[in-house]
């Protein structure tokens, strides 16, 4: 989850304002409740949403943002990840 923080704020720096707005607000629930399940954050959001919803909402920015950095030659979202949050 501390992973996906740092990938969905790289997203977010890359993208500005030009990601569509359901997508932004999935990340930020993500940023604002790091430690909270997919199933969690889905109940957060408004209207609630499915876990796979919310899953594929961030994948979506995710995706947004990486192909976006490959297009401008910057580093993408892995770039904010570093090994102590991979480590169990």
């Amino acid at each position: 989850a501390v992973a996906a923080g740092a990938r969905v704020a790289r997203a977010l720096e890359i993208l500005a304002d030009d990601a569509p707005e359901h997508l932004v607000a999935a990340g930020r629930l993500r940023l604002e409740h790091k430690q909270a399940s997919l199933e969690e954050l889905g109940q957060l959001a408004e209207p609630p949403l499915t876990k796979d919803a919310i899953a594929g909402r961030i994948r979506r920015l995710l995706a947004m943002a990486d192909k976006r950095a490959m297009d401008q030659g910057i580093a993408g979202t892995e770039a904010n990840v570093t090994a102590d949050m991979l480590a169990p």
